[in-house]
């Protein structure tokens, strides 16, 4: 931890100075590659994945799971929005509004790569209050944890993984051997080719890629093409990251202006996104490599825009006395429903309630691996049926956890005092908590028997 801890101050330094950034990130990228192929060959050693999964009968194909930070649901074409931001995604494969599993980067990623949620694969921050910047009580997936990629590439797989959000890649240092970080500014486009030309070198072979881009997380920073895409973003102070962020900031001349421009500028990056990600299938049908790959496109959480501003300033304690934007710190739906598609997959039926979780049971009942002990996510494949879907570990402030069954969500900070119900279905911008004792009773029955499920549920 006190490593990771150096790294960060490291990193920091880094990103203050562009050139020596560029100079200093490939260096050290390749490092860390070095340094954790040794650690993963000796974790391969010890580890006896057949025990866990039995894939004596799989049906191998290239797996590439695409994680765009921060984009939220909400804001995409599949969501029917006002500006057309996700137009090629809402046209292919199979597309779902999903509940991601953490309402930011680090605890989120994994339940993507495990279908675990954090309380089960153990990477979230340990302590009562949190503050995602002290990396103090941040712990790791769990020993008896194996993540996709890990299986994978014990069944001799080519893994890679690249990442414009070091957050993603951390948990994944000693288990993941070839990890390409990049700066946080990079854009899709780097990431995407660079990962266009291993494949070409490494072509033939199985591989399992994992691609993490930062465009939509702060600070925004779209080509000088899309910057005004759909409509012209005015010069405003920290436009590219956050403005008016504590609660007296937001009767200022200004605060309204300043969202309009800061969500335009948002979705702007948004169809820069989703155009590099149309250009990719097209470079991956190029080179032969389109027809047999499942590919997964997806987000960690989404992005709070002040929906809630008020009702955060009011009843949520966050260790930034900030609140009202960004991610992290709420389990509100603008922070944690996110775009799923799924392309190549077969068989798949149309849920109504999917999780982040459900990510990488789908991919291996395609590949038909079966895991020897019940994920917390479900093979999309499946009969839908009504089932209690969870998002917890948040990254500021007291926790707070989301459990939603059918329409119906709970809001659980029992340290803030709250313990809200809202009908999604009747109020989807949940603006109308219910707090009837005997209902808030029921839920929270649920959300403890689910709890109690998964912490002790076993691996094998």
């Amino acid at each position: 931890m006190l490593h990771r801890a150096k790294r960060w101050v490291v990193q920091n330094v880094i990103n203050r100075h562009p050139k020596l950034k560029e100079k200093v990130f490939p260096v050290y990228s390749k490092y860390v590659t070095w340094t954790t192929r040794r650690e993963v060959q000796r974790r391969l050693k010890s580890l006896k994945p057949e025990n866990y999964y039995d894939f004596e009968n799989a049906e191998p194909k290239n797996v590439i799971i695409i994680t765009a930070d921060c984009m939220r649901f909400k804001n995409t074409s599949m969501a029917g929005y006002e500006r057309d931001t996700t137009p090629f995604l809402a046209s292919i494969g199979k597309n779902y509004r999903a509940v991601s599993g953490a309402p930011w980067t680090y605890p989120s990623v994994p339940t993507i790569l495990s279908g675990l949620y954090p309380t089960r694969h153990g990477a979230y921050i340990h302590s009562r209050i949190k503050y995602l910047d002290n990396l103090g009580h941040l712990k790791g997936i769990k020993e008896s944890v194996i993540t996709l990629p890990e299986l994978l590439l014990y069944m001799g797989y080519d893994v890679y993984m690249a990442t414009a959000i070091e957050l993603s890649s951390l948990h994944f240092r000693r288990r993941i051997p070839d990890i390409r970080w990049y700066p946080g500014e990079t854009r899709a486009e780097k990431i995407l080719d660079d990962f266009l030309k291993w494949a070409e070198r490494e072509h033939g072979r199985r591989f399992f890629a994992y691609l993490h881009l930062g465009d939509p997380h702060e600070p925004l920073n779209p080509p000088d093409e899309y910057w005004n895409y759909f409509g012209k973003v005015k010069n405003l102070k920290n436009i590219r990251t956050w403005a008016y962020t504590k609660p007296g900031e937001w009767s200022k001349p200004g605060f309204k202006e300043y969202v309009e421009n800061r969500v335009l500028l948002y979705d702007n990056t948004l169809r820069y996104v989703n155009d590099q990600i149309e250009r990719f299938f097209g470079e991956l049908e190029r080179r032969d490599l389109l027809e047999d790959t499942l590919i997964v496109v997806t987000a960690d959480h989404g992005e709070e825009f002040w929906e809630h501003r008020e009702v955060e300033a009011k009843y949520f304690y966050d260790t930034r006395n900030a609140c009202g934007f960004g991610h992290g710190h709420n389990v509100f739906r603008e922070i944690i429903e996110v775009p799923l598609t799924m392309y190549g997959f077969s068989g798949l039926k149309n849920w109504e309630h999917v999780s982040s979780a459900d990510v990488t049971p789908t991919i291996l009942q395609e590949l038909n691996i079966k895991p020897r002990f019940k994920p917390d996510g479900v093979p999309l494949q499946e009969k839908p049926r009504k089932r209690a879907i969870l998002t917890e570990a948040a990254g500021y402030g007291y926790e707070k956890k989301a459990l939603q069954v059918g329409d119906l969500k709970f809001l659980y900070a029992p340290s803030d005092g709250v313990e809200w119900v809202f009908n999604l279905r009747k109020d989807p911008d949940e603006r109308t908590p219910i707090t009837d004792p005997q209902v808030v009773q029921i839920f929270k029955e649920k959300l403890k028997k689910l709890l109690s499920k998964i912490s002790t549920a076993q691996m094998r």
